[in-house]
Parts: C-alpha cells; sequence; structure tokens
C-alpha cells in the first residue's frame, strides 16, 4: 500500500517537475518545506520558502499553486507571498505573480518592480517574457508607471538599455 502511494506521488511529481517544452530546454525543478497534490484536480500546492527553477529562470515566494495535466505537465502556477524572479541580472518583484508556461509569460502583480544593471521600472502590473526576456510594464492606480535609467559618475548612461525598453 506504502509502496503503491510512493510510486503515484512519485509519477505524478515526474510529470508535474520534468515538463520539457522546445523552446525551454530544461527541466522544472521546485523546492519547498510542504507539499500537497490533489491529484483528482490536477493541481499541486507548494508552501514554505518555496523555490521554482527553469534553465536560467527562477522564482522564488510563500505560496505556488500548480495546474497540470497529465501528459503535458505544468500549464500555470499562481505564486503569493514575497513574490520575487530572477532571470540572469534582471530582477522582479511583488505581489503576487502568475505563470503561464505554455505561453511563457510571468505576470508580476501589486507593487511590481523589475531592474538590472542600467535602470529600474515600476507599475501596477509587469508582464515579463521568459523566453524572448522582454518586458511590458502597466500603469497602476495614478496612471503612471517609473522607469529610472542609471548613469555614470559622469552623467552618461550605462550604455545598457533599462529592461530591454529602450532601442
Amino acid at each position: 500500500m506504502i509502496r503503491g502511494f510512493i510510486y503515484v506521488v512519485a509519477s505524478v511529481l515526474v510529470v508535474v517537475l520534468s515538463v520539457v517544452y522546445p523552446a525551454w530546454a530544461g527541466p522544472v525543478t521546485v523546492q519547498a518545506d510542504h507539499l500537497d497534490i490533489w491529484h483528482n484536480k490536477q493541481q499541486a500546492l507548494f508552501t514554505g520558502n518555496v523555490h521554482l527553477k527553469r534553465d536560467d529562470f527562477e522564482l522564488f515566494c510563500d505560496k505556488l499553486k500548480v495546474f497540470y495535466t497529465e501528459g503535458s505537465g505544468i500549464e500555470r502556477a499562481e505564486a503569493t507571498g514575497h513574490v520575487r524572479m530572477q532571470q540572469g541580472d534582471r530582477h522582479g518583484r511583488a505581489d503576487s505573480a502568475k505563470l503561464d508556461n505554455k505561453r511563457q509569460i510571468l505576470t508580476l502583480s501589486g507593487h511590481a518592480e523589475m531592474e538590472q544593471p542600467g535602470g529600474h521600472i515600476e507599475g501596477e502590473t509587469i508582464i515579463h517574457n521568459i523566453q524572448k526576456k522582454t518586458t511590458e510594464v502597466r500603469q497602476g492606480k495614478d496612471g503612471r508607471v517609473k522607469l529610472r535609467i542609471d548613469t555614470d559618475s559622469t552623467g552618461k548612461g550605462s550604455g545598457k538599455a533599462p529592461l530591454g525598453l529602450l532601442p
């Protein structure tokens, strides 16, 4: 009985954590303090010090709810609590995030910020394309987004466009 249960859990984890999409070559790895799996709903809930990693993309949060299908793997995920993301030299944070695995889109919502060498950007919502490494910022309640372009001691720009927003 226990052996059968362990096999089922291991099978689900293999499906959930090692899905490979052609454009995103590596497996997904998720670590957390606790994991609950609802097989009938095809959902998993990771809680406590959650860390999702795939290729050079990393997501950190307090709680990560994963929606998956057998044979296709992770479809989407919803992160809440101290949400942070990192891809190369880009870092972001927000109140919550939604990851669309098929489209490879991460949407940071609520007090969303992203930065990299050369600049910093803020808005209510930031939509980051993980594969294309592009970013869109949407306005908050005050109707504004904020962009900071860093300069060196001579007042010249860093030579790097902030967050890929400028040509």
